[in-house]
């Protein structure tokens, strides 16, 4: 696995296994350029473009709103067919055929009233996915974010929380109206939840926790003046790298990076200006022994591969902290033309919330959504947001294109339910697959 996947986290999503293999410890300031395709396996997943997606498309956002006769399944499998195709493909206002409003009604139902953790967990993903490709959608932050904080504070779904808390970041995120002042209480929402360990909502675990951390990271490279929510919330995060639990020591200690990215110690000249007294950390002597011990720290309860890869991570935010060097530069080739140049946290930190948003899908909106493009400071896409349709945006060979859509046809035509059934396995897994 390369560094960059490392620091990316691999797909859950990835339908074939990928071989992992190691690279050697870190050696110089800018990593090997890497593919996009490296992030999701050998073969991205793409649609059958010639096969009628919108019209597909279309006909899932109808059925979606019928409510007489649905099934809890039923309404699974159409979720289902929309995070697929709204990860694969860049949605417009155009391609709902002006309907995004009451689709996004109807999400917002599902994850008031979902019946299973599945649904909801499939309603937040969609809700992501539209926070992300249409952001100007008025709803999004006006009805849906404040139901998703409410239906995380009420406690039930457990398995969905995390999903749920990822959309309500996705939201504020991209949102064009929501301020820094509105996205302050989102902050001290995060926080709540791990300060108390997650009692606050009702739940002790620590998926929930790496969520909370991770989404408060993100919402915090939106803010015209981070300093004070770092200054306040930053002590609560630190005590996270004690945490017991893997992903919440990376979330913490990527987090407390950025934050002392955001705020940049003052120079010389700055002795008599009043922000030359801001720091992130009050006891930056407990900090960086924290983060040496977590950069040297050898245990049998993890891998060898594991300890690597905290190992490597914390020498990095050591690094920013004690010495404000920025992260080891790194570079993500997509399209086969552009290159998106990872030199710090903050891009860091949005890539992989984009990750989660779109998994698959990732390299055809880094292509094609405008968002995607702007907020890691990518020119607009010179031929507007196709969706990545031809080959050189998807990344793909002919053969690869081919034998995708074989997989797709098989599957519209019920062909996998009946060869799975055949070999045995018991039950249908979808060729996409899906979210955990």
């Amino acid at each position: 696995m390369s560094r960059l996947q490392k620091r990316l986290g691999r797909a859950r999503v990835s339908r074939t296994p990928t071989p992992l293999t190691t690279d050697d410890e870190y050696e110089s300031d800018t990593a090997s350029v890497g593919s996009v395709d490296s992030l999701w396996g050998n073969d991205p997943e793409t649609i059958d473009v010639k096969g009628g997606w919108q019209d597909e498309m279309l006909e899932t956002v109808d059925a979606l709103g019928e409510r007489k006769g649905s099934s809890v399944s039923g309404r699974e499998e159409l979720l289902k067919t929309f995070v697929r195709v709204a990860s694969l493909k860049v949605l417009t206002e155009d391609t709902l055929n002006g309907r995004t409003e009451e689709l996004v009604a109807n999400l917002g139902r599902m994850v008031k009233a979902g019946r299973s953790d599945k649904e909801l967990m499939l309603s937040a993903r969609a809700i992501s996915l539209l926070a992300a490709s249409m952001p100007e959608t008025g709803i999004l932050s006006t009805s849906i974010l404040p139901l998703l904080q409410l239906i995380i504070s009420n406690g039930g779904n457990e398995d969905a929380v995390p999903t749920l808390i990822y959309a309500l970041a996705s939201i504020a995120f991209f949102s064009p109206t929501l301020s820094s002042r509105d996205i302050a209480p989102l902050l001290d929402f995060l926080v709540e939840i791990v300060k108390s360990n997650g009692h606050s909502i009702g739940h002790d675990d620590d998926e929930i926790l790496a969520a909370a951390i991770e989404s408060f990271g993100v919402l915090l490279s939106t803010l015209e003046d981070p300093y004070e929510p770092i200054h306040t919330h930053l002590p609560v995060v630190i005590d996270s790298l004690s945490s017991a639990a893997l992903p919440v020591r990376l979330a913490a200690g990527e987090t407390i990076a950025l934050s002392y990215e955001l705020v940049p110690p003052s120079s010389d000249d700055d002795e008599d200006d009043e922000f030359s007294e801001q720091i992130p950390y009050d006891d930056i002597d407990h900090l960086t022994s924290l983060l040496s011990s977590l950069s040297t720290t050898s245990t049998k309860k993890l891998s060898k591969n594991t300890r690597r890869e905290q190992h490597s991570l914390f020498r990095d935010i050591l690094r920013t902290v004690s010495t404000h060097q920025p992260l080891p530069t790194q570079k993500l080739r997509f399209a086969k033309r552009e290159e998106l140049k990872l030199d710090s946290w903050e891009k860091l930190l949005r890539l992989k919330h984009l990750r989660r948003i779109f998994t698959h899908g990732l390299h055809v909106h880094l292509a094609g959504n405008v968002h995607v493009r702007e907020v890691l400071d990518l020119p607009p896409p010179s031929e507007g947001p196709s969706g990545g349709s031809s080959d050189e945006e998807e990344g793909m060979s002919t053969a690869e294109r081919r034998n995708l859509q074989k997989e797709v046809k098989r599957l519209r035509e019920g062909r996998v339910r009946r060869d799975r059934k055949r070999a045995g396995e018991g039950r249908m897994i979808d060729v996409f697959g899906e979210q955990d």
